[in-house]
């Protein structure tokens, strides 16, 4: 899959035809080079994409910022954080914040120690995406240009709901796959069907 082949099926949703690069000079074109990484960006902080998701651990920062004990620079290829972790396991999550030192310098701020980022990645490279985000992808995509192509704004709406479809089912093939914990009987629900001999 190229992101091309992604344009393309945007394109079809709107009976647009096709391209063959988003750097061609045609209006088509023009359009979904415009809204493609927003689109992408937007996905994937909507759902946690498997493929998305990356831990690591967290430069320390030299910055003290009043009010925390570490401060720590921010994932290059971070889109979204979604929690903070130790080296250890620990049953309860960190609380922590995000705040900007300059124009392009952001740091985490937070009372851990040796702190590893749980986030979503900044994904680019189309081989990586999975079936489902790419048909996702692909409507939100087409929802973004079809004012600009077709000027219907049933279109347009026509192509969030399919996206929001996509995200839904997405919600729900992921509950499936998540192991649960295992929930026992107590003393009184056992009794009661004469499995209780203690």
């Amino acid at each position: 899959m190229t992101d091309t082949e992604i344009c393309n099926m945007a394109l079809s949703y709107l009976g647009k035809g096709v391209i063959s690069s988003m750097e061609e000079s045609t209006e088509n074109a023009r359009a979904v080079k415009l809204f493609y990484d927003p689109a992408r960006c937007e996905i994937l902080r909507e759902f946690p994409w498997g493929f998305a998701h990356r831990r690591e651990r967290l430069a320390l920062s030299a910055q003290d910022i009043p009010g925390w004990d570490y401060a720590y620079g921010y994932p290059a290829e971070c889109l979204k954080l979604n929690r903070l972790m130790a080296e250890t396991y620990e049953p309860y999550r960190k609380p922590f914040d995000i705040v900007n030192i300059g124009a392009s310098t952001k740091l985490i701020v937070t009372d851990l120690e040796n702190a590893f980022a749980d986030y979503v990645w900044n994904v680019q490279d189309p081989n990586l995406f999975d079936d489902v985000f790419i048909t996702g992808f692909s409507h939100l995509l087409a929802s973004k240009i079809a004012m600009r192509l077709t000027g219907n704004p049933q279109v347009m709406q026509q192509e969030y709901q399919l996206y929001q479809a996509t995200i839904n089912s997405a919600r729900l093939q992921d509950a499936r796959e998540k192991m649960t914990e295992p929930v026992y009987d107590s003393s009184y629900g056992l009794a009661r069907r004469g499995r209780w001999y203690g």
